[in-house]
């Protein structure tokens, strides 16, 4: 078969987007359901609920993930591997339930917070906290040993239970709560399955290599904090400024720019672990080209989202969740930057300045921010575009510093091309929402950054199988 003639790196990559989709996409996949049975404001109060959980496992996890892709993935002995990945998966595991306890006691001593969630909210929002960071350690090494099919089975395990516990919540009693408890049992399921698939041991390395450790990460979670102000604390402005179901729109028009993530995820997913690797051991060179042709991939996907996301909106969703479709453009360009960030963030980190990535999200998000309160008067689009202008300003100075310090041969007229189509296309969807319109400009977009990326040879990094003369062959042999 010809798919059995993809490289291995391919056919790892569309593994994992079957495995993402059914993951991170549950929530794409049961809106128009949740839809039928939960207001704008339910819906609003489990987005807000959703974000504090997703800042506080932030917090708790210290990054510690982020060890893995940078330490573990420079050993080239499997034994030596195994032994640093068990050691990092124990601090995890230590640091999470001593960091969680501490905040678990500040949030039940919090009066604002419980006049928003109830005291079983915050609860099962503690639980998450104690093994959220073993969990992305858990699924990160499967990940880096390519185990792309044992990665796909648990996704379809915790997605079978997922959606099966959610359309009996919706049925029987459509409470936030009891949707929001549901997905910490799929959490907890998972974290079971992988702690038995990877097999990790409890290994202490002592406190003199966690030290080196959290040096690193410790920086990247700051980091990661501050970046949340651009990729998450929006909605609470939103949530303050404006209503609950305001925020109900908002997180719905979101979602769609997270299907446009999760897309992203299996090249993501495949690439992230190796590309430091990948810098040391083939080349400068190489590790431009995968990421040119990453850029292409996102670039395609931003405008094909924008459009698809539109027509599914209207197509599927009550009426109540039309506005929705009037952020869309704008929620997708904020997510089409923060992909292009974390994308070329390559030198910053290969050189372990995770200090200047810091100062840089800082100075970014303080931007963001103040904009955000400052133009908040002109209604949420107000607040879109000034994220939107800080998440581009953050990628571009990403790119700056990264090439400052290691120096890749990107081809940038090109890449401005790209970009410069894109953008054209996501503002012209913004304009014609017919679905003639909406076809036409994904198909010309998506055209024009392919023979774009094919004229610079982006795609030539990738050995793919000769069709044509496959087919030769065929006919020949017949």
């Amino acid at each position: 078969m010809i798919i059995d003639r993809l490289p291995s790196s391919l056919k790892n990559m569309l593994t994992y987007a079957v495995s993402i989709f059914l993951v991170k996409g549950i929530s794409l996949i049961m809106l128009p359901i949740m839809a039928q049975f939960l207001s704008p404001a339910q819906l609003g109060k489990l987005e807000l609920l959703a974000t504090t959980t997703v800042f506080l496992s932030l917090l708790v996890g210290l990054a510690m993930h982020e060890n893995l892709y940078r330490f573990v993935g420079e050993l080239k002995c499997k034994v030596e591997q195994f032994n640093k990945v068990s050691q990092l998966y124990t601090y995890a595991v230590m640091l999470s339930l001593m960091v969680g306890s501490i905040v678990t006691i500040v949030l039940f001593l919090l009066p604002p917070l419980q006049s928003v969630f109830t005291v079983l909210d915050i609860a099962l929002l503690c639980t998450v906290l104690g093994f959220e960071s073993a969990l992305g350690i858990s699924m990160a090494w499967l990940r880096f040993k390519d185990r792309a099919t044992s990665f796909l089975v648990i996704s379809v395990v915790s997605t079978v239970f997922q959606v099966s516990a959610i359309v009996v919540v919706l049925y029987i009693a459509p409470v936030v709560t009891y949707i929001y408890a549901v997905g910490v049992l799929t959490g907890l399921l998972q974290l079971v399955i992988l702690h038995k698939t990877n097999g990790f041991t409890w290994s202490w390395g002592g406190l003199k290599n966690l030290n080196k450790l959290l040096k690193y990460s410790f920086p990247l979670m700051l980091s990661t904090l501050v970046a949340f102000g651009l990729t998450g604390a929006e909605k609470w402005i939103i949530g303050y400024s404006f209503s609950i179901e305001t925020l109900g729109l908002y997180a719905v028009a979101a979602k769609f720019s997270l299907a446009m993530c999760i897309l992203i995820q299996p090249f993501s997913m495949w690439w992230m672990p190796k590309r430091f690797n990948a810098l040391l051991y083939r080349g400068n060179e190489y590790t431009a080209r995968v990421t040119q042709c990453g850029f292409v991939y996102i670039t395609i996907l931003a405008i094909s989202a924008a459009s698809v996301s539109q027509l599914f909106i209207t197509w599927s969703l009550p009426s109540d969740y039309f506005p929705a479709v009037e952020l869309l453009t704008g929620v997708i360009i904020v997510a089409l930057f923060k992909e292009l960030s974390d994308l070329f963030n390559i030198g910053i980190l290969q050189q372990k300045k995770t200090q200047l990535l810091l100062v840089m999200n800082v100075v970014c998000t303080l931007v963001g921010l103040g904009l955000c309160l400052t133009l908040s008067s002109y209604g949420i689009w107000g607040i879109i575009g000034s994220i939107a202008f800080a998440q581009g300003s953050r990628a571009a100075a990403l790119l700056y510093f990264s090439q400052r310090l290691v120096k890749l041969p990107f081809q940038f007229t090109a890449l401005l091309m790209i970009l410069i189509n894109t953008l054209s296309c996501l503002a012209l969807g913004f304009i014609y929402t017919h679905p003639v319109w909406l076809i036409l400009i994904t198909l010309f977009g998506a055209i024009f950054n392919l023979a774009i990326a094919y004229r610079y040879e982006f795609l030539s990094v990738f050995d793919f199988p000769r069709f044509s003369s496959d087919l030769q062959r065929t006919v020949r042999g017949s």
